[in-house]
């Protein structure tokens, strides 16, 4: 026969209390030896960093050189990537703080992780619509390509907003060749259009205009210029699918907020800032180049909202130094230490066993008295 032990139905505060303690000294030891994990892709997302880093310096010898001298105030990272405040191919105001956090290579790494959450493979083909808005952004999808060998099919909005690639003679455009130039890249447009409201530079001087136009002609690049925008939205799509030809397009990458690639204000909003692998059906519904592919079932790569998409992958907004390459949570990220976790839990078990199940607590805590009511368990059968 077996022997039972007699326990009370109800579990002292004392045995809860040490209970909670243990387990509170438990998580302070997990949370204290956490683990710094190598996120996927990481030679991957190192080399496109090094590549934008390098193009960074090819474009900054040029300004230096052929435009003038860069202002510290404005770009004290000496970029040479923040334009100026004005300029005749101004399109719109934008804070200079988007235009600032822009300035880092590590994007080129964000560029890269979201291209392989895209399932996107090395060597695909991927329609790009740039900006003159923000040519470090445009820089960073260059890198990122070049790292994992894609083929681009871009085309360009020239006019760019405050801070960006507004200087005449330094448009985007301009830089795009200096890369080619420089053999850092084999990437150039196939098309641009002026940019700007409507995607035609509305509002703009007619100085400012000639100036892209004039811009456009000088690389033979196709000139993008319809007073309607369903036109327009053809029109690229007509291009993009042309110079694929029988390779299917793996994703489409938007810098900046262009109507025609990304929507009217509503549209803009509807898509969110980084992937979107299945974006809803009110905002395919807005009629744009984005939405076209969408439809398609193609992933789409949303530059914009820059700042929001800073937070979203930890990166510094408006630094004032460039940061290094391969800090950051898109290369590392802290995580908790498995075999700590592991060992941490079995005691806690084992604890929770002997104190509970085998009675151990009951009896450290429980006074040992003669009286009959606080006699120690006795054995039954």
């Amino acid at each position: 026969m077996k022997k039972l032990i007699w326990k009370p139905s109800t579990v002292s505060w004392q045995i809860h209390l040490v209970i909670a303690i243990m387990a509170v000294i438990g998580l302070v030891i997990v949370e204290s030896f956490k683990v710094n994990v190598k996120q996927p892709y990481y030679r991957e997302k190192v080399l496109a960093a090094r590549y934008m880093m390098k193009g960074m310096e090819i474009l900054k010898r040029h300004r230096l050189e052929n435009i003038g001298p860069i202002n510290k105030v404005i770009d004290p990272m000496r970029s040479g990537l923040i334009g100026v405040l004005t300029t005749p191919i101004t399109s719109t105001t934008v804070d200079i703080d988007s235009k600032l956090t822009s300035i880092n290579p590590n994007w080129a790494a964000v560029i890269v992780s979201m291209l392989k959450e895209a399932k996107v493979k090395n060597g695909s083909t991927v329609a790009v619509s740039l900006t003159g808005s923000f040519p470090a952004m445009n820089l960073a999808v260059f890198s990122a390509a070049k790292a994992l060998n894609l083929r681009l099919i871009i085309i360009t909005s020239v006019s760019a907003s405050t801070w960006g690639a507004n200087i005449p003679g330094f448009t985007w455009l301009d830089m795009e060749n200096v890369l080619h130039g420089e053999k850092f890249s084999p990437y150039r447009s196939v098309a641009a259009s002026l940019g700007g409201v409507q995607d035609n530079a509305l509002g703009m001087s007619e100085e400012g205009k000639t100036i892209l136009r004039t811009t456009i002609r000088k690389y033979n690049i196709t000139l993008l210029e319809y007073q309607d925008m369903k036109n327009s939205i053809n029109a690229r799509m007509e291009i993009y699918y042309d110079q694929a030809k029988d390779s299917q397009i793996a994703a489409y990458i938007n810098v900046g907020g262009g109507t025609v690639a990304i929507g009217s204000f509503i549209g803009k909003k509807r898509y969110r800032a980084g992937l979107n692998l299945k974006p809803s059906q009110k905002a395919m519904r807005i009629e744009s180049v984005m939405s076209r592919f969408a439809r398609n079932n193609v992933p789409i790569l949303n530059i914009n909202y820059l700042k929001t998409l800073a937070q979203n992958y930890r990166i510094p907004i408006g630094p004032k130094k460039i940061p290094k390459i391969g800090q950051g949570e898109i290369y590392y990220r802290q995580e908790y230490n498995k075999a700590v976790v592991a060992v941490v839990l079995a005691f806690l078990l084992v604890f929770l066993f002997l104190f509970m199940k085998l009675g151990i607590g009951y009896r450290i805590f429980i006074p040992q008295k003669k009286s009959v009511k606080a006699r120690p368990p006795e054995h039954m059968v």
